[in-house]
């Protein structure tokens, strides 16, 4: 998977878990696109961070994303981004904070949902 279509299928794969979410209100919020700027990719916590667009209903505002890597990587070319697509039917991979306007992706961090 390149990292174009990583993007695409993160803001997808965000959108549905925000769906799937078990407060009501919460299945409101949508990613409407995600916008890498920053790559921290050899730090001791190596992370991508960005501006997220995330609407509630029609009200779009501008996030920021944090997006966390398992382990340094030294370019962007050696990011396994297939890797980092949270599975179907997992979670808390994504942290949420409205007042803030940030959401946080961890992908490492996802695990079965509870049967």
């Amino acid at each position: 998977m390149s990292e174009a279509d990583y993007w695409g299928r993160l803001e997808y794969r965000i959108c549905r878990e925000f769906a799937a979410m078990q407060n009501w209100d919460l299945r409101h919020y949508w990613c409407d696109g995600l916008i890498p700027q920053r790559y921290h990719l050899e730090d001791s916590e190596p992370r991508i961070t960005g501006q997220a667009w995330i609407c509630y209903g029609q009200r779009q505002q501008e996030w920021k994303f944090t997006l966390f890597l398992p382990e340094p990587v030294g370019s962007q070319d050696e990011v396994d981004w297939a890797s980092l697509l949270p599975p179907e039917n997992a979670t808390p991979w994504l942290a949420f904070d409205s007042a803030g306007k940030r959401i946080q992706i961890e992908p490492a961090a996802a695990v079965p949902d509870p049967s």
